[in-house]
């Protein structure tokens, strides 16, 4: 076996290093979970590969992305929310479209609140979370919850399914009005009436609720049961992977091979 002598060792790891820091520090590259970083990141110049504007290919569908300013329950944009785009991978906003045209044809239009989240927004809640005295939007978003119980309880969690670029949240909107169906409560007011089969709602939202689950359902995604917004695209690519790209409206889109 042929064994590096102790000087070409020293270079092998030097090399070795380099590649590795540079690898991890890449801006489009996923990030692990536990992985420190800060959070405010580079723009980067293209979207990520295998990512897409929704308004691209769903182009019925309304964005109002509620991470990007203050009506959210921490009340402040969050780290890494810099436009007003929607961004998912390409398989879920070609999916989201079917489920637009199909609620289309209904008279009623998808309204996005919010889809990519970069993990750094996660950070930046996990954050928020550990700062009791930061109640301000309780009264409109966690009323009957105390702050610490919001994780305790799952109701937010570490890691989301939005950092993969597959997940969802979203409301109806009258497609004649253009005001959003009463669906009993905000998106993003975490209680346990906003489960998806709560009878805690009036028969109407429970079947404005049912309506959108079952859309959805039918166009290859799964709902997370205690929030009736919440969708993820079930036969998702490369369930492992979390991106933290920043979100914002400047990318160029990268061509298809």
């Amino acid at each position: 076996m042929y064994l590096l002598s102790i000087p070409g060792r020293v270079l092998f790891c030097l090399v070795l290093s380099v590649f590795f820091v540079s690898c991890v520090t890449k801006k489009s590259r996923y990030l692990p979970k536990d992985t420190p970083l800060a959070l405010e990141q580079e723009n980067l110049p293209f979207l990520e590969s295998g990512f897409v504007y929704v308004d691209t290919v769903a182009p019925l569908v309304k964005v109002d992305l509620m991470y990007a300013g203050n009506e959210n329950f921490v009340g402040r944009p969050l780290a890494g929310y810099r436009g007003k785009r929607a961004i998912l991978r390409i398989e879920a906003a070609e999916a989201l479209r079917l489920v637009s045209e199909d609620l289309a044809t209904s008279g009623y239009t998808l309204l996005i609140k919010d889809a990519y989240r970069p993990h750094t927004a996660m950070l930046d809640v996990a954050a928020w979370g550990k700062d009791i005295s930061d109640q301000k939007m309780k009264a409109l978003y966690y009323p009957h919850i105390d702050k610490k119980k919001i994780f305790e309880d799952k109701y937010i969690r570490d890691i989301s399914e939005h950092s993969r670029g597959v997940a969802v949240d979203v409301t109806l909107l009258d497609s004649l009005t253009g005001k959003e169906l009463d669906m009993g409560g905000r998106v993003d007011l975490l209680d346990p009436s906003s489960a998806t089969d709560s009878k805690l709602v009036s028969d109407q939202v429970f079947r404005n609720r049912q309506l959108l689950k079952n859309t959805f359902r039918k166009h290859g995604f799964a709902n997370y049961a205690p929030e009736w917004w919440h969708y993820r695209l079930i036969n998702e690519p490369e369930k492992t992977l979390y991106f933290y790209f920043p979100l914002w409206d400047g990318m160029i889109p990268r061509q298809k091979n």
